[in-house]
């Protein structure tokens, strides 16, 4: 008799075991498949669209400190509207080292609406007249939805002069965004 209990209460704690394995397997699968939707939705996210810009606004270049900007400092501020960010101001703030042949610093800010931001920089710069040139913007970051972003657009700036280091400017460019 204390076989048979013995064998019973055996069959019965095996009989849990596997029970309770199997809900715990099923409920880590579940978790993975979640975690793989998760996962392949962030990764969607991630694409490559269309980036334009147009904007205006007004500029201001004056020697720089020897320092920190040996030569010439421009600063440009300006509204508009960009394609994914809305209505937005852009900043730009450049350093000329005093080098013809050298861009020196120049930093690109983007700001939508929403205070999120889109970094760049200026690599290539062309004028194409006394009072027009192009230039290539760089993405490199940004904060918000723009964190990791990256891309580049082509811009054409028109400048009108007011004053001997201060005047307006107008711009559009095109390029893409991927964010």
């Amino acid at each position: 008799m204390k076989n048979r209990i013995l064998i019973l209460m055996l069959s019965v704690v095996t009989l849990f075991a596997c029970s309770s394995d199997s809900l715990n397997n099923d409920e880590v699968n579940l978790f993975n498949q979640k975690v793989d939707l998760q996962t392949s939705s962030s990764k969607m996210a991630v694409i490559t669209r269309p980036f334009k810009l147009k904007g205006s606004g007004t500029f201001i270049h004056f020697e720089g400190d020897g320092i920190s900007c040996p030569a010439r400092v421009l600063n440009a501020f300006g509204e508009g509207t960009a394609i994914h960010l809305g209505r937005s101001t852009v900043l730009e703030e450049w350093c000329w080292n005093g080098n013809p042949d050298d861009l020196g610093t120049r930093t690109y800010t983007i700001t939508a609406a929403n205070g999120d931001v889109i970094h760049g920089t200026i690599n290539f710069i062309q004028w194409t007249s006394e009072t027009t040139f192009e230039e290539v913007v760089v993405f490199d970051g940004g904060t918000g939805r723009f964190e990791n972003a990256t891309g580049e657009f082509n811009q054409s700036v028109v400048i009108v002069w007011d004053t001997e280091v201060s005047g307006t400017f107008t711009a559009s460019g095109e390029g893409s965004l991927t964010y």
